[in-house]
């Protein structure tokens, strides 16, 4: 009996609609494969050995189960692109993620570490994950977040300039805002959304601001509390002078609900001044939970090209509902939770842990772990009943929790994994009655719990 191919019932059936996008049947298994390692839960890192379960080390690599699947990594024909877009095509069937009037596109970051002269996109640069400037790789991630879910629509990594012949002068060389307006300009016109959310590294650039502008894109962003304009003497000159000589009447309370079900009470002011306010193209909202001192760690300058209301004729303001200044610290107050979850789940499903230095083989292995995290969005619609629509009628304001449906999922596809394999280290008889019903039940998706609730 071979193990490698053993896969349970509904991964099969979600790697089924993905399965035009491989012209091989071995290309077929490997992606069952290799999606069902990067779901369970394991010890080692998620590298073809360790998603194959052969022995760590040199002899492990050399398994035809590990160098089967590095081949489908490295060297086979399929491209990452196709599966992006089949990924993405059935993304819009499933009820969480289908496109939403409400949705808000969400651009993210992920910067991990990553060595090596060879190794494509790599560059000392700030690693968001470390909190620091290290070696190691970045890619632009566009978001999809609704009020019951998220996922990535697309991603692309960014190169330094280094790695181009011309440096920075080089025509292929992309900034990561160029990036991140490609990855808008290639998702808007098919998603639907209110807003484009971005954090200070976009709010306070340029290019990002004008193509946001000129196209008429509805944002929310923030800029650093250092940003400064020209101004007369004894004007305030900046975005934190400015919301430090608000006036008390200025300031409204609004509770923030977090993810986590805590709630906390913050303020909301809408500033005039500089380059925002009536009758100019950007509005400007202060969030802080102490309006006096406005703490540097949890205060929030806001930009948004939205309408105050339906008379609001001020040049660039785009022409969608109007939004007041509640909505628009809730809209970006969604950016933060999302970013936060989104982190964790690449982190458990293998993001970093790729053995490949090819730009193609990266690639292929990041458009991996995006159809195995949007595997749980859709096992999760494909699995909710009636017994589940009260919870989900109760978090409907906020995504998901990402530990909670991945936790769902191993509590079958692990019992699963983990029996046969033992089972078929064991011998290779046919299982006794009830160990063959049992595989059969955590097979087709029944949940094994393992712990007393």
């Amino acid at each position: 009996m071979d193990t490698d191919v053993l896969v349970a019932d509904p991964l099969d059936r979600y790697c089924a609609q993905l399965d035009h996008v491989f012209t091989r049947p071995t290309q077929r298994e490997a992606l069952r494969v290799y999606l069902q390692g990067l779901l369970i839960g394991t010890e080692r890192h998620k590298t073809a050995t360790g998603l194959a379960n052969t022995e760590p080390g040199k002899a492990g690599s050399h398994h035809k189960a590990a160098q089967r699947l590095q081949w489908f990594l490295s060297e086979s024909t399929w491209n990452p692109d196709a599966l992006h877009q089949a990924r993405v095509v059935l993304m819009r069937t499933v009820k969480g993620t289908a496109p939403s009037e409400d949705a808000v596109l969400v651009i993210d970051e992920t910067g991990d570490r990553k060595y090596g002269t060879h190794t494509a996109h790599v560059g000392r640069q700030s690693l968001g994950s470390l909190g620091k400037v290290d070696s190691g790789i970045v890619t632009v991630h566009v978001l999809y977040e609704t009020s019951q879910a998220y996922f990535p629509l697309l991603l692309r990594p960014y190169t330094p300039a280094h790695h181009f012949p011309r440096q920075s002068s080089d025509p292929a060389f992309r900034t990561k805002p160029q990036l991140a307006a490609e990855l808008i300009e290639a998702v808007r016109h098919d998603w639907p959304f209110r807003a484009v959310v971005a954090d200070c590294l976009y709010g306070r650039n340029e290019f990002f601001l004008t193509y946001l502008l000129k196209e008429s894109i509805p944002f929310v962003m923030t800029l650093p509390r250092s940003y400064a304009w020209w101004h007369e003497q004894g004007e305030p000159g900046g975005v934190e002078e400015m919301a430090l000589h608000a006036a008390p009447s200025d300031w409204h309370p609004f509770t923030r609900t977090f993810a986590n079900g805590d709630e906390r009470l913050f303020w909301r002011a809408e500033l005039a001044g500089g380059p925002s306010g009536p009758g100019r193209a950007l509005r400007q909202v202060v969030v802080t939970p102490v309006p006096v001192s406005l703490p540097a760690d949890t205060t929030q300058y806001l930009i948004t090209n939205l309408r105050e209301r339906d008379q609001d004729v001020s040049p660039m303001r785009v022409s969608t509902p109007p939004a007041s200044s509640l909505e628009v610290a809730l809209l970006y107050a969604r950016r933060p939770r999302i970013e936060q979850a989104y982190r964790e789940v690449k982190q458990h499903l293998g993001w970093t842990h790729c053995q490949a230095r090819s730009d193609l083989a990266l690639r292929r292995h990041w458009s991996l772990v995006c159809a195995a995290f949007c595997f749980l969005h859709w096992w999760n619609d494909q699995s909710l009943g009636d017994a589940d629509a009260n919870v989900h009628q109760a978090g409907a304001s906020h995504p998901p929790g990402w530990s909670l449906l991945l936790r769902q999922v191993r509590l079958w596809l692990e019992p699963f994994v983990w029996m046969w394999r033992a089972w078929c280290a064991y011998t290779t008889m046919r299982p006794p009655r009830p160990l063959w019903r049992l595989l059969q039940q955590v097979g087709r998706g029944s949940p094994l719990p393992l712990y007393a609730t």
